[in-house]
């Protein structure tokens, strides 16, 4: 009977023993790329980059993991963008990133970006593959429903509007946005953008091609499957350079938001109690950058670097 007694009591051992060994750590997030020099993959974020949940503070959790995963469209100067630095490697700049790395700074972390077209962005916010996402939000009421904002940091400079690009030839047509209207134009936009909502104004929605990039839009624009593309004015220009027959309409008769509704930029968090903290510490950062002037200076930085880009 005793040695009965003694086998239970080692198999209860071993069983205590094996489910103690099933309760291992949570796999440590990936290193992406050196986002500090702005270098990072352009793929949407891997689940594994996905931060630890924790219920309590993600700012405590940005702090004890090191670094802080912001993600961002590079085809949105001068916002970001991509250049090549002086080994002909592509970095990602501009004046959101400048501000990014004032909150990594300010937290004392590692900035690293997450780079995916604009669509990626925001599914990696709403889903909270991203701690954050700085990528020219406007902060619309539909996407406050999927997730939260800091306060605004920067408009559209008195020469940026939302407006349209076309082609030369096609800019005749065109006498004014009621004339657009009544012609039942192709119109293409960024997917996900504040630029598909104007379009669907201009033309009905069966008419609007959501394309991923700025790129995409104007290739299917110099190619005549577009009639014209919604933008914002300022990140278009650099397009006129390489496209000679692009034309961007006048502001007069073709301002898509002359109340300027979407002209504020904001940075896009999950929705979550957990986020609080770090969203006011990237409010204060907007703060003493506005107070500094370094906003402003971000900016024009960004437009020096982009204009040497494109020259």
């Amino acid at each position: 009977m005793k040695k009965v007694l003694s086998l239970i009591c080692l198999l209860m051992v071993f069983s205590l023993l094996i489910s103690a060994c099933g309760k291992g750590d949570k796999p440590t997030t990936k290193d992406n790329g050196d986002a500090a020099n702005g270098e990072a993959e352009e793929t949407p974020a891997d689940p594994e980059d996905k931060p630890e949940e924790t219920a309590d503070d993600k700012l405590a959790e940005i702090k004890k993991r090191g670094s802080i995963f912001v993600g961002t469209s590079p085809d949105f100067p001068p916002n970001e963008f991509y250049i090549l630095d002086d080994n002909n490697k592509k970095q990602i700049v501009g004046s959101d990133i400048s501000l990014a790395q004032a909150i990594a700074d300010k937290i004392g972390v590692k900035l690293e970006i997450k780079a995916t077209d604009f669509n990626g962005v925001l599914a990696n916010v709403q889903t909270g593959q991203v701690d954050m996402g700085i990528s020219g939000f406007a902060a619309t009421e539909e996407r406050k429903k999927t997730m939260q904002f800091s306060e605004g940091y920067q408009r559209s400079t008195s020469t940026g509007y939302q407006g349209i690009l076309t082609t030369k030839s096609k800019a005749e047509q065109y006498t004014d946005l009621e004339a657009m209207k009544e012609q039942g134009l192709t119109i293409g936009a960024q997917a996900g953008s504040v630029q598909y909502e104007m379009a669907t104004k201009l033309t009905d929605e069966k008419n609007i091609k959501q394309l991923a990039t700025m790129d995409a839009l104007a290739l299917a624009l110099n190619a005549g499957d577009l009639d014209a593309v919604v933008v914002s004015t300022e990140s278009a220009e650099p397009l006129l350079t390489t496209f000679t027959e692009f034309i961007i309409l006048p502001q007069d008769g073709f301002d898509l938001d002359p109340e300027k509704m979407y002209s504020t930029n904001v940075i896009g968090f999950p929705l979550g109690d957990e986020y609080a903290s770090l969203v006011a510490l990237c409010n204060e950062v907007i703060q003493e950058s506005r107070s500094a002037g370094l906003l402003d200076k971000w900016v024009e930085e960004a437009k020096a670097m982009r204009d040497k880009a494109i020259e």
